[in-house]
C-alpha cells in the first residue's frame, strides 16, 4: 500500500554500503538474490521504439530494474514481464515513482519491430511513465542484444528447431550512478523484497549525498 511504501522509504539509512540493512532478511532471500556490487553495469546505446537513442548513462540519477525479454516467447518472458508490472505499480504509487527506471530489452530485435515493441506495454500491464523497451540500432548486429544479455551474465540461445530461444529470467538491479548492485534470479522472489531492496538504494544514495566530505568539513571551518 501506499501507507508502508511511504513508511519504508522514510526510514534513514544507517549504512554506506546499499544493503546492507538486509542482512535480517538475507536468509529468505538466498534462493534467489546474488549481490553484483560491481562498479559499474554494463553500458549500452540501444534505442527506443520510435528510434530515438537511450543509453544506461540516461537513467543514472536513478535506480533501474532491468531484464531482457522477445515478444514471441512462449512461457518465461511474459510471465516476468507481469511480475515486473506488478512490482511497477507499487513503486508508481508510492514516493519512489521518480527514482525508479524501469527497462526491458528485446533480444529478438529482428522480429520485435517497433510495432511490437509499442504493443508490448498493453500487453503485459507495463506504465510507460518509467519504463521502455529497448532494440538494437540499425547499425548493430542482430545478436547485439543477446551479447548484451551475455554481458549480463544471462544467455539466449537459439533452438535448433525453431526460433524458440533457451533462457533464465532474471532480474538486474542498477543503483544510482550506474553500479551493479544485484540480481534477482527467477520468478518465486517475494516483490516487496525488491520493492524493499530499491527503497534501501535510494535511501543510501541519499545518505551519501546528505553526509559531507572529511575534506568538506575541514574547508567549512575556514569559510
Amino acid at each position: 500500500s501506499l501507507e508502508i511504501l511511504t513508511a519504508m522509504f522514510s526510514v534513514p539509512a544507517l549504512a554506506d554500503h546499499p544493503g546492507e540493512t538486509l542482512n535480517a532478511r538475507r536468509f529468505e532471500m538466498v534462493p534467489y538474490f546474488q549481490a553484483i556490487d560491481a562498479a559499474q553495469a554494463p553500458e549500452f546505446e540501444l534505442q527506443d521504439a520510435e528510434g530515438n537513442p537511450v543509453h544506461l548513462s540516461d537513467f543514472g540519477d536513478k535506480v533501474v530494474i532491468l531484464h531482457f525479454i522477445y515478444a514471441n516467447c512462449p512461457d518465461v518472458c511474459p510471465l516476468h514481464s507481469e511480475k515486473i508490472a506488478a512490482i511497477q505499480e507499487s513503486i508508481i504509487d508510492g514516493p519512489m515513482k521518480d527514482l525508479v527506471q524501469f527497462i526491458s530489452i528485446t533480444t529478438d530485435p529482428v522480429n520485435d519491430t517497433p510495432d511490437v515493441l509499442r504493443d508490448y506495454a498493453d500487453r503485459h500491464g507495463l506504465d510507460p511513465s518509467n519504463w521502455v523497451i529497448l532494440t538494437k540500432r540499425p547499425d548493430q548486429a542482430d545478436d547485439a542484444t543477446r551479447l548484451l544479455a551475455r554481458d549480463y551474465g544471462l544467455e539466449f540461445t537459439m533452438t535448433a528447431d525453431s526460433d524458440m530461444m533457451m533462457h533464465g529470467a532474471v532480474t538486474h538491479v542498477v543503483d544510482i550512478g550506474g553500479r551493479f548492485a544485484a540480481k534477482f534470479h527467477g520468478m518465486d522472489f517475494k516483490n516487496v523484497n525488491l520493492i524493499l531492496y530499491v527503497s534501501e538504494l535510494i535511501n543510501n544514495a541519499q545518505h551519501r549525498r546528505r553526509e559531507p566530505s572529511w575534506w568538506d568539513r575541514v574547508t567549512g571551518v575556514f569559510q
